[in-house]
């Protein structure tokens, strides 16, 4: 399947719009907790684009975590830590419950995530259990 191009320029869209593209954030976000962590940084990076603020800095943290995990995957520890350490900034500054998020419960594995990668290090953090990337909990009916 080709990716649409996305004019970075293009105009935002309105709340309303975003809510209306909220099977696009569903999508990111399953692929995301199946373990399609490119995948879900494209489909997420569909949304926002075109997204105004708040939603803009939000997604763009989740995306970033998406991306921190792709690092990981690719055993790739510098690329790791830093995005999981922006994407960590962007997300945890959301009201609890933004989009039908659990935004806490995302920091905190998020964070827990980060802080336990950090303390392995570029040697060891190979040794990591992947069981601890944190899932996103999201309400299916808002």
């Amino acid at each position: 399947m080709e990716k649409p191009a996305f004019d970075r320029n293009q105009p935002l869209l309105t709340e309303e719009e975003v809510q209306e593209r909220r099977h696009i954030l569903v999508a990111g976000i399953e692929q995301f907790n199946d373990g399609y962590f490119f995948e879900a940084h494209e489909t997420l990076e569909e949304l926002w684009l075109p997204s105004p603020w708040p939603f803009r800095p939000f997604l763009q943290g989740i995306i970033q975590l998406a991306a921190g995990f792709v690092h990981l995957m690719r055993h790739e520890y510098p690329g790791t830590v830093k995005l999981l350490a922006r994407g960590i900034e962007k997300i945890e500054v959301a009201p609890s419950d933004f989009m039908g998020i659990d935004v806490a419960q995302l920091a905190a594995g998020a964070r827990a995530a980060h802080e336990a990668l950090v303390e392995l290090g570029p040697d060891r953090f190979a040794e990591w259990d992947q069981r601890g990337i944190p899932k996103i909990s999201i309400a299916t009916d808002s």
